[in-house]
């Protein structure tokens, strides 16, 4: 039994190793990249872009009522391959409908949210919100069988492609419609490779699909719309929710110095712990309910590297942040720099604690996890509140959210031990 548990988390380190690096490379071409795109766009293009991100991000969130995560928890693949055709036509009526909506009242819509330079692009968020939720469901399934090396790819190639296009759209003189247009080729892309398998075994892939199966499968998993989906809208509500004040309180040229140092110091830490909680969450998952110790010891184990790992990039962003900045992307984009000296704190916490918040969703109790995102979501609301009513400046709202955020982020962390603890 020793010798099992050794493989199997020998199996868990590798895969954790084989994910991230692909993320690795990926993580680099971008950093690589960045230098050329930001002398290409200027801040305020870049605003738009990060604007027309944070939208995108929390309208796909729950495109698919989030059935796609008990794909990897599914009791067998029948069930596995009904709950990807569910999610797949929930997905495509959230499309149509919100297509529908975007053509009838996009423009006061985006007008109401201080968007009104997302109007030119209104169809685009329908379309980033297709690729996204496909991307995703599928995503799900790789996870499901362990196929990590096709998930390592896709982050390649996303990468790869995204920065191309955006390089090379932008020497063609069209504006911000260049970032915009190479984030959706970045997202698009990896969704054949993907679905590959599936195409490949379509015929037995069909046979197990059945109306009156995907019902049951949708009743069967129905927490996962009822508390998950919402939980995660929240979450990243509260993860948005910057660029859209900030856009609000100061324009988008703060939004877009907020915008690239968000996106820069989240390379090293916030992508890798992605990559590390799409691993976990596997793992976790093919543990399944019966044994909640081991999920315990799994889960600080990783914690205690991660911090150990993320001290790293968080020294060299507080220490050289201003001076980075300023030397890589230009001078004008030094206050990025200052802004990245003070979200580090928020990014090392997200990587550190990310992965142990996925144990919700396999031992079922979203609920709990809703209620902390509330509780986040509520608390960085009261931030910006707080900052316009009190004529904060941008570095001091900044300060505010930073505090506030990576507390939530201790907090949820405990939680999650102590429920473990109590199931153990």
């Amino acid at each position: 039994m020793r010798k099992l548990n050794k493989l199997l988390e020998n199996q868990f380190a590798k895969n954790i190793l084989m994910v991230t690096s692909g993320t690795a490379f990926a993580q680099v071409f971008t950093i690589a990249m960045s230098p050329i795109i930001t002398r290409i766009y200027t801040p305020e293009e870049y605003g738009i872009l990060s604007v027309y991100a944070s939208l995108l991000l929390l309208l796909s969130i729950g495109a698919s009522l989030d059935y796609q995560k008990a794909i990897p928890i599914a009791k067998d693949n029948s069930s596995a391959n009904n709950l990807i055709v569910g999610s797949f036509v929930i997905l495509l009526t959230f499309f149509v409908l919100f297509t529908l909506v975007i053509s009838l009242w996009g423009d006061q819509l985006l007008y109401l949210l201080k968007s009104e330079s997302l109007i030119s692009y209104k169809y685009l968020i329908s379309l980033g919100i297709l690729f996204i939720g496909g991307y995703n469901i599928l995503l799900h399934w790789a996870l499901r069988v362990k196929d990590f090396n096709v998930v390592t790819k896709t982050k390649v190639t996303q990468s790869v492609l995204s920065n191309i296009s955006k390089i090379g759209l932008g020497l063609l003189g069209i504006g911000s419609l260049g970032l915009v247009l190479g984030q959706i080729i970045g997202q698009s892309s990896g969704i054949f490779k993907l679905s590959a398998p599936i195409i490949r075994e379509r015929r037995n892939f069909i046979k197990t699909i059945k109306l009156n199966e995907i019902k049951k499968q949708l009743v069967r998993y129905i927490k996962f719309p009822l508390y998950s989906a919402p939980s995660n809208y929240v979450y990243t509500a509260g993860d948005q929710a910057p660029i859209i004040f900030l856009t609000f309180l100061f324009g988008t040229s703060t939004a877009g110095l907020y915008g690239l140092a968000n996106s820069i110091i989240s390379l090293p830490i916030s992508l890798l712990a992605i990559s590390v909680s799409q691993v976990f969450y596997s793992e976790v998952a093919s543990i399944g309910n019966n044994n909640f110790k081991k999920i315990k010891k799994l889960s600080m184990e990783l914690s205690k590297k991660l911090a150990l790992i993320a001290l790293i990039p968080l020294l060299i962003f507080v220490t050289f942040g201003p001076l980075l900045f300023s030397l890589v992307f230009g001078s004008y984009w030094y206050e990025a720099g200052v802004y990245a000296q003070i979200l580090a704190f928020v990014a090392y916490a997200h990587f550190v604690i990310l992965p142990s918040g996925r144990i919700f969703e396999v031992i079922e109790r979203q609920n709990i996890s809703l209620v902390l995102n509330i509780f986040r979501l509520l608390l960085i609301f009261l931030v910006f509140i707080c900052s316009h009513f009190l004529n904060f400046s941008p570095i001091e709202t900044i300060i505010l959210y930073t505090i506030v955020s990576t507390l939530s982020y201790l907090i949820m962390f405990i939680v999650v031990q102590r429920v473990l603890s109590q199931y153990s």
